[in-house]
């Protein structure tokens, strides 16, 4: 005959089981509710994120367009008004390209920092003298920038003068700038494509190169190369070091 397991152990197996179950199944449906509603919620709330992205972008676009509508009306729409006023075409030139040059600076954000004491500052500045003086046209391009100190000034000033030179001997009717900020030193050339010249040939009375350009330069502890033939135009390579701060 099978002797059939005690009683005891039997029922002490049962409540192991039984408490087990009451243990486990209030988490299991815990998990079980959480997936539903994230089944049932995901898609709405993932809707309801894309709309508040799409409305932020919109609000965005339209504040730019908002702003950009009341700067063309700040200057823009009014240079326009005075060259259609303006009875010189020199006149029509230098308005035009003042307005250029703003809307340039205003497009690429440096409206907004307007520092005296940047060199790119200092160069916009020194441009657009030179162009209202002589009616050239002098087209800067910058690469970095820095604060001015003394050498930084000597350069801007040396470029002045070439670009003088350029608007009021060469012939061309613009001259281009190139500037170039490293961490120990600033590089600039001013190019023109006009008749160039002999250096033999400069009468002795006209020192800008060899005071304004080359003697600032050397003074300030840079160097001024001057590169010129007749008929090919004429460029002046200034570099300069920069205290860095």
């Amino acid at each position: 005959m099978t002797t059939a397991p005690p009683p005891a152990r039997q029922d002490g197996l049962t409540a192991s089981l039984v408490d087990w179950t009451a243990r486990a199944l209030p988490p299991l449906a815990v998990v079980a509710a959480l997936t539903g509603a994230a089944v049932i919620l995901g898609p709405w709330v993932w809707r309801l994120a894309r709309q508040l992205t799409e409305e932020r972008r919109e609000r965005i676009r339209q504040e730019e367009r908002a702003e950009m509508a009341a700067h063309l009306h700040d200057s823009v729409l009014q240079t326009l008004a005075l060259i259609v006023r303006a009875e010189a075409p020199g006149e029509m030139r230098t308005l035009a390209r003042g307005q250029e040059r703003e809307l340039r600076a205003w497009l690429y954000g440096r409206a907004q920092r307007r520092d005296a004491d940047l060199l790119s500052t200092a160069m916009d500045a020194t441009a657009a003298e030179v162009e209202a003086m002589h009616g050239a046209l002098i087209d800067v391009v910058m690469v970095g920038d820095c604060r001015l100190d003394d050498g930084v000034r000597a350069l801007v000033h040396a470029c002045r003068e070439a670009m003088i030179n350029a608007a009021k001997h060469s012939g061309a009717a613009a001259a281009s700038v190139y500037v170039e900020v490293e961490d120990e030193l600033v590089t600039a050339f001013v190019r023109d494509q006009g008749v160039g010249f002999e250096r033999e040939r400069v009468p002795g009375d006209r020192r800008g190169i060899v005071d304004s350009i080359k003697g600032r330069m050397e003074r300030n502890g840079g160097n001024a190369l001057v590169l010129t033939r007749p008929g090919e135009g004429t460029e002046v390579r200034l570099t300069i070091p920069r205290t860095r701060g």
